[in-house]
C-alpha cells in the first residue's frame, strides 16, 4: 500500500520503515551520545510534519518520527536513503545546520535496529 505522502513526492518509503511505523509507536535512538525516545508517526502524521516544515524541509526530506520539535528523517540523495536527525530550531538559522546524517544508508540503520532491538512496541 502506498502512503498518500509517498504519491505526493512521488518515492517509495522502505518497507522497513513502513513496518516500524505499523508496529511501533516509540523508539529510542541515540543522537549525540545520548539515547532518545522518538514517537513513531503514522502515515497521516508524516504528511502533516511535512506539509507543516514544507519551507524547511527540502523536498527530499521526509519526517517519520520526532521528539519536541525535531526530527528523524529519511534523506533521499542520489539513489540512497540515509537517516538524519532534523533539528527546527536550526532549521530557522539554515537547512544546511538542522540537518545531522545519523546513519549513511537506510540498510546500517536497519541493521542497527535489528540488532540493538531499539524498538519499544506498543
Amino acid at each position: 500500500m502506498k502512503y498518500t505522502i509517498e504519491k505526493l513526492l512521488n518515492v517509495n518509503i522502505p518497507e522497513g520503515i513502513k513496518k516500524i511505523i505499523e508496529t511501533n509507536r516509540k523508539m529510542d535512538i541515540i543522537v549525540d551520545g545520548e539515547m532518545n525516545n522518538f514517537i513513531v508517526l503514522s502515515p497521516d502524521e508524516m504528511l502533516e510534519a511535512y506539509k507543516e516544515q514544507k519551507d524547511l524541509f527540502d523536498y527530499n526530506i521526509i519526517p517519520f518520527a520526532f521528539l519536541d520539535d525535531d526530527y528523524l528523517c529519511l534523506n533521499y540523495k542520489n539513489h540512497n536513503i540515509s537517516i538524519i536527525y532534523w533539528s527546527s530550531e536550526r532549521a530557522m538559522e539554515s537547512k544546511e545546520l538542522a540537518i545531522f546524517e545519523l546513519y549513511s544508508s537506510y540498510d546500517d540503520f536497519i541493521k542497527t535496529c535489528i540488532t540493538n532491538k531499539i524498538f519499544v512496541e506498543k
